[in-house]
């Protein structure tokens, strides 16, 4: 379940005289855990693609106490693609993400089982959320 969900849209960093759509919210993704997140909907030259960061609080090695992971997914001819990526990267400015540490790529990769988390997670809420899960699917439309 998404709760407190906040769609806006922001003018794209890539100079192109187009906005993107931004979605905030919390998401319940078990009957005891939740994490707020945002996500970008971003389409260039014809092919969507979706950035998404969890707020996790504290990660772990980080000393920082309000966290973000972050992953970019997108598809290709073979299928749909999933890579973490450094928050840094991303669309999201400081707000989007609560103003929390943006953890690195090998921060996420460093941690046993975070990895599959970010899978699950990130699958819960396409499944979870119409426009969201379809936006990739939906691209050639």
């Amino acid at each position: 379940m998404i709760e407190n969900r906040k769609e806006y849209y922001r003018k794209c960093k890539c100079g192109r005289d187009h906005e993107n759509k931004f979605i905030r919210g919390m998401f319940k993704y078990s009957d005891e855990h939740e994490t707020a997140f945002c996500l970008a909907m971003l389409e260039h030259q014809s092919k969507r693609h979706i950035w998404l960061s969890f707020i996790t609080g504290e990660w772990p090695n980080t000393n920082h106490k309000d966290c973000a992971v972050t992953c970019h997914i997108y598809t290709t001819d073979k299928g749909r693609v999933f890579t973490i990526q450094n928050g840094e990267d991303s669309p999201f400015v400081k707000d989007d993400i609560f103003d929390c540490y943006q953890v690195t790529r090998e921060q996420v990769l460093a941690v046993n089982g975070a990895k599959e988390w970010f899978i699950d997670t990130y699958l819960s809420l396409f499944k979870t959320d119409d426009k969201i899960g379809s936006y990739l699917v939906t691209e050639d439309t």
